[in-house]
């Protein structure tokens, strides 16, 4: 493997501050970067540790951590560029625009519904008529990460189920603000309620396991975990199977105070990430490698589960910028997002620019 320079550091050698990696300074060239701890941020990790960066003569600073605190982080402009899940997607759309999309990241299928073979979804299947998803469900509680991906995916399958029930019939829940799910819905008959309970990703397993609840919404590893347990889970519904046009891939966002005057800077950012993207496409097994290296073990490789999605690559973002997917997949990001600050009167296009990822794409093929 190529031996990386990162931000006048050598990997392995750099200069470790809590969550942070590399030594990098206010030069022209440098670039404050944040990764969530995840293999859907490996396209950036991949470019760190096989030195796509180091090509474009960039000094990467690379801060790894949740969601919610790096686009924090963005907003306030401690760092540059961030991946961006999409809960905390609405921070795109806000009157205030002080971060800008930039790019998709995959097409996942990894959020799952997931029923307990003994309880109230014993008898369904991911085949089973709408109506008997919406007996089994109304009225019960389903444990989720509501700070991350799951939440949007349970808004976007009460839509698809609602859209085939009759008005007295559809369901809804609240999320942990008290904002109704889905949008719109009538929340006045009680007796369609499902209740929602928080809880994080890795902790829905263990509360599956004890039996605590019929349902839950999990991604990887935890659902790949529970669905290896044929005898007591199994899979109800996913993006794939349920509603493969609302698809909300997770994106890249860039600060974009920060872009105005960082234009080649963050043009040669993006020629480096397409790279990494293309890297993660073709060796997923390496790029799981790359992360584990930067997280110094925190992200463990083995056993990561990298199926679960399209990976995008140079090939794959033009055709979604060509046949017009990528801002319908923007639309259903802005569509997906309950909070308040969400503006009523900017336009999405308006909080976006793919153009750096055009020009990238396109001298990566």
């Amino acid at each position: 493997m190529k031996k990386m320079k990162l931000a006048g550091c050598i990997l392995g050698l750099a200069c470790l501050a809590g969550t942070v990696v590399g030594c990098g300074g206010d030069d022209p060239n440098s670039v404050k970067l944040g990764l969530h701890t995840n293999y859907g941020a490996g396209a950036g990790y991949s470019a760190l540790n096989q030195g796509f960066f180091e090509d474009e003569e960039l000094n990467v600073t690379a801060q790894m951590g949740e969601g919610p605190a790096l686009a924090a982080s963005l907003v306030a402009g401690q760092i540059n560029v961030s991946f961006m899940g999409n809960g905390v997607a609405w921070n795109y759309f806000t009157d205030k625009q002080e971060i800008t999309l930039v790019a998709l990241d995959n097409l996942t299928n990894d959020d799952k519904l997931i029923a307990s073979t003994t309880g109230k979804g014993k008898d369904l299947t991911a085949d089973s008529p709408v109506s008997d998803l919406a007996d089994a469900l109304r009225g019960s509680t389903v444990v989720l990460d509501q700070g991350a991906t799951p939440i949007t995916f349970w808004g976007n399958l009460l839509s698809t189920i609602n859209a085939q029930l009759e008005d007295a019939d559809k369901l809804w829940s609240k999320d942990l603000k008290g904002n109704v799910i889905p949008k719109g819905a009538d929340a006045s008959i009680a007796a369609n309620q499902v209740i929602l309970e928080n809880s994080s990703n890795a902790n829905v397993a263990v509360s599956m396991q004890k039996g605590e609840y019929d349902f839950c919404v999990a991604f990887a590893p935890v659902s790949t975990t529970l669905l290896k347990d044929t005898e007591h889970f199994k899979m109800i519904a996913s993006t794939l199977t349920h509603m493969p046009d609302t698809y909300t891939p997770s994106t890249w966002a860039v600060n974009t105070a920060w872009l105005e005057t960082h234009q080649d800077t963050f043009q040669r950012f993006m020629n480096a990430l397409v790279k990494g993207m293309n890297f993660r496409r073709d060796h997923q097994a390496e790029c799981a490698k790359d992360i584990e290296k930067i997280t110094a073990g925190t992200f463990k490789a083995e056993g990561t589960a990298t199926d679960i999605a399209l990976w995008l690559g140079a090939e794959e973002q033009l055709e979604l910028l060509d046949n017009g997917k990528a801002m319908e997949y923007v639309q259903n990001i802005r569509d997906s997002q309950t909070n308040e600050a969400v503006s009523d009167t900017l336009k999405t296009e308006d909080a976006v620019d793919f153009t750096y990822l055009k020009k990238a794409c396109e001298a990566n093929l």
